[in-house]
């Protein structure tokens, strides 16, 4: 009899206990908000990118008439790096060469199949208290400040700026987490750099991403500087990323129905066409996480952009 009361007794505690579990749980879930946005971009703020980005598809189809798309004909170009290491007043920190060095692998590793290649010409250390949050606001205009007085007309400089230190708030009995990873104007002329957060040093994706705004490319749930791509793809050319082998994306607000293990989304319907989405998860100039086993990668019109662009009297000053 003893013994199985002991029994029960066991089993209500274990009972309480996955309830509080639970509970504890359903309650985070509640209080918690995230924005993974770590990409600052915008497709218009700069206010040449459509016309810029008009200019480069003429190009792409004038190339692909002469017969000149053919990636693997193209000489190499090379395009030396002015590294900008932000640093508050008075500090004497590290300005991590090796992390450095190790960031410019990543973005030559992406760039390879467009006959790109980057390195590392000089290392400037600026003292600035600005954070890389700082640079966002009204509407760019440190940024665009920033940029005016430490950028060269003739290198592209990447800036690695410190994040904020808190990177997550409480308020309300909430959370709400949220970081800038970097940001770059769309194939524009009104700076000559990418901004990089020193978090992000060594990351896989973000850098790329960053230089492929900066060679041209859009997000892939991009909509609006030319409109809602449809799924069907009809009109690939002209709405969207403007790159026909991006299918539609509606974006990272819908990362709720990605299964990162089979690198799809599952599910989620587009109300007007009753069709599914399927964007490419692992695509450099998306919003999702890394899927199980399977690297970054960009597409074979994508890379055409960034070719073109970087052949273009728009990038051509920053050659070697």
């Amino acid at each position: 009899m003893n013994h199985e009361l002991s029994t029960m007794n066991c089993m209500r505690l274990l009972i309480i206990i996955c309830l509080t579990w639970l509970t504890t749980n359903v309650m985070t879930a509640q209080e918690t908000k995230q924005n993974n946005n770590t990409c600052k971009s915008s497709s218009s703020i700069a206010g040449d990118e459509k016309s810029n980005s008009e200019y480069i598809y003429r190009m792409m189809q004038q190339n692909r008439t002469r017969g000149l798309a053919t990636m693997s004909s193209k000489p190499l170009i090379v395009f030396p790096l002015r590294i900008g290491f932000i640093q508050h007043t008075g500090d004497k920190g590290d300005t991590r060469q090796f992390a450095i060095s190790r960031t410019v692998d990543i973005l030559n590793e992406a760039f390879s199949a467009a006959n790109i290649e980057f390195y590392i010409a000089q290392i400037d250390v600026i003292y600035s208290d600005l954070k890389i949050g700082d640079l966002s606001l009204g509407a760019y205009e440190l940024y665009d400040q920033f940029s005016k007085e430490h950028d060269l007309d003739d290198m592209i400089t990447l800036y690695l700026f410190d994040y904020d230190g808190q990177l997550c708030e409480e308020s309300g009995g909430g959370v709400s987490c949220g970081r800038t990873g970097g940001f770059s104007y769309i194939l524009s002329n009104r700076t000559s750099n990418i901004v990089l957060s020193k978090f992000d040093l060594e990351d896989y994706k973000v850098v790329v991403h960053e230089f492929g705004h900066f060679f041209g490319l859009y997000h892939t749930f991009e909509r609006d500087q030319f409109g809602k791509e449809l799924i069907s793809g009809a009109n690939c050319a002209k709405s969207g990323d403007m790159i026909c082998d991006t299918p539609a994306d509606p974006g990272p607000v819908y990362e709720v129905y990605v299964n990162y293990s089979k690198c799809q989304m599952v599910g989620y319907k587009d109300l007007d066409e009753q069709v599914n989405y399927a964007p490419l998860i692992n695509n450099y100039m998306s919003y999702y996480k890394p899927c199980f086993m399977k690297s970054y990668s960009f597409t074979p019109q994508q890379l055409e952009v960034i070719r073109t662009a970087a052949e273009s009297d728009l990038r051509t000053r920053f050659h070697e």
